[in-house]
């Protein structure tokens, strides 16, 4: 008997620790028109907004249910976005909520902002967690993407000069990269957008540090400077 209630009494313990809660996996993320220019076209895109849960994982799909912040300032007009489903499938401790972009001129000069805050239910009663709070900015105007920190090891300080002579030297709208194994990577926050492996970011790195050499080559004594931001008036380098 004595056996038996020592293990009911861990049991217990091990619910209470373990109760089903849910959080965003970050704090913010951008969706920039300019790095979808198709887009702008069609009119909308579709961004994944991703959380992670405490407690175990279940044998089942949990709906995900999120509100907007009204406790927080709200600049984004209700056109620019719709929230749609979310949720956490079967036994996986991490899930994710689609947001609907809807493009509007109003962001082809300006960055808009929505915050969304968790609600509770009844698969997830905790969400007093860190990270209960995610924004989420929207523009059509170049700016520091939401991976540079990811991009910085390649590419160094930014600017936005900078990352315009970045996209020129590639050719491409943007660089989605968040870790080596690209979408491969099961903690990458969003493998549908984050697609650039290691391998590619440093392919275009050197092609970057080649056009920036040929740059500074052209002008002797004038090398290429960061024009605005943090580092204005600073010559451009990378790791």
């Amino acid at each position: 008997a004595l056996f038996a209630g020592v293990s009911c009494s861990k049991e217990k313990v091990t619910l209470y620790t373990e109760a089903p809660g849910i959080y965003f996996n970050g704090f913010s993320t951008t969706y920039n028109f300019t790095e979808h220019p198709e887009n702008v076209e069609i009119g909308c895109d579709t961004v994944n907004i991703p959380f992670l849960i405490t407690g175990s994982a279940m044998d089942k799909e949990r709906v995900i249910k999120v509100r907007l912040s009204s406790e927080d300032t709200i600049t984004a007009e209700e056109s620019m976005y719709e929230l749609l489903s979310g949720s956490v499938p079967s036994r996986s401790y991490q899930g994710q909520l689609q947001v609907k972009i809807n493009y509007s001129p109003l962001l082809d000069d300006s960055v808009y902002v929505t915050r969304l805050r968790v609600v509770a239910t009844e698969d997830f009663p905790v969400t007093d967690l860190n990270g209960r709070v995610f924004s989420l900015y929207i523009t059509n105007k170049i700016g520091r993407p939401a991976n540079w920190s990811q991009l910085n090891n390649y590419f160094g300080e930014y600017s936005d000069s900078w990352y315009r002579f970045i996209l020129d030297a590639t050719g491409l709208p943007s660089l989605p990269y968040w870790s080596p194994r690209g979408s491969a990577d099961p903690n990458n926050p969003d493998p549908e957008r984050w697609t650039m492996t290691g391998t590619e970011v440093k392919a275009y790195a050197a092609l970057v540090k080649e056009k920036l050499t040929e740059y500074n080559n052209e002008h002797p004594g004038n090398p290429l400077k960061h024009e605005d931001g943090e580092y204005k008036g600073q010559p451009v380098t990378m790791p």
